[in-house]
C-alpha cells in the first residue's frame, strides 16, 4: 500500500546536488550567489542576476536540456545540451561572461551620469559659498546613511566596504574645506567612480546622490534621469 502523502510531493527539475554545482560555479568566478535570484520548479530553473539583465534558463529534462541565456544587454541565445556535464560547461561559461560584463565599465554611461549631476548642480550653485556648520553635520549624517545602506543591501567584500568608508571620510572632511560647488564636483566624481568600481546598480544609490545634492541647494535640483 502506497503512502498517500508521497503523491502530493512535487519533484523539482534540478536536484540538490545540481543546485550545489550551480552555486559553486558562481563562486568560482568570484561572484556572490546572493547576487542571483534562483527559482527551481518542476519544469524550469531560472538564474537571474539581480543587478543586471543577465539570466540563464534551464528547461527540458535529464538527457535533453533546453533553454536560453542572456549576458547584460546582449541578445537572447537559445541552447540544447544532452548531458548535465555539457550543460554545466555552458553555464560556467555564461557566469564567467556575466562577471566580465559586470567588471567592464560603461564609459558613456559614466560620462552621462557625471554630466547630468554636475549640470543640475551648476544650474543652482551660482556662488561657491562654504557650507555652514549645520550643513556639514547634515552632510556627515546623510553620507553615513549611504554607507549603512550599501553595507545592509549589497554583499560587498570588506576591502570594498573599507574603500567606501575612506571615500565617505574624505567627503565629510572636504565639506569643511571646499565651497559647495567644488564639493559637489568632488562628491559626484567619488560616488560615480565607486559605483562603477564595485558594480552597484546606479538606480540603487540614485535617491541618496540626488537627494543630498538637492537638499544642499536652496532652490533644489531638477529630477535627474540617471541610468535611464
Amino acid at each position: 500500500m502506497g503512502l498517500p502523502f508521497l503523491s502530493n510531493r512535487k519533484i523539482m527539475l534540478l536536484q540538490k546536488w545540481q543546485n550545489n554545482e550551480i552555486f559553486k560555479a558562481i563562486e568560482s568566478v568570484s561572484l556572490n550567489p546572493n547576487e542571483f535570484e534562483f527559482k527551481n520548479s518542476d519544469t524550469e530553473a531560472l538564474l537571474k542576476h539581480k543587478w543586471s539583465d543577465s539570466y540563464f534558463v534551464i528547461g527540458g529534462n535529464a538527457g535533453h536540456y533546453v533553454g536560453r541565456h542572456v549576458v547584460g544587454d546582449a541578445f537572447d541565445r537559445p541552447y540544447e545540451e544532452y548531458s548535465w556535464q555539457s550543460l554545466m560547461w555552458r553555464f560556467s561559461r555564461w557566469v564567467k561572461e556575466v562577471k566580465d560584463d559586470l567588471d567592464t565599465p560603461d564609459l558613456w554611461a559614466e560620462l552621462q551620469l557625471d554630466a547630468r549631476l554636475l549640470g543640475g548642480v551648476s544650474g543652482q550653485a551660482n556662488e561657491n559659498t562654504p557650507f555652514t556648520s549645520e550643513e556639514q553635520k547634515d552632510i556627515e549624517q546623510r553620507l553615513r546613511e549611504v554607507e549603512a545602506h550599501v553595507r545592509r543591501t549589497y554583499s560587498l567584500s570588506e576591502p570594498e566596504m573599507e574603500a567606501l568608508h575612506r571615500k565617505i571620510d574624505y567627503l565629510i572632511d572636504a565639506a569643511g574645506r571646499f565651497g559647495r560647488f567644488d564639493w559637489a564636483t568632488i562628491f559626484v566624481g567619488a560616488i560615480v567612480c565607486y559605483i562603477l568600481e564595485v558594480g552597484l546598480p546606479v538606480e540603487s544609490v540614485r535617491p541618496f546622490v540626488t537627494g543630498l545634492l538637492r537638499h544642499l541647494f536652496e532652490h533644489g535640483l531638477p529630477q535627474l534621469p540617471i541610468g535611464g
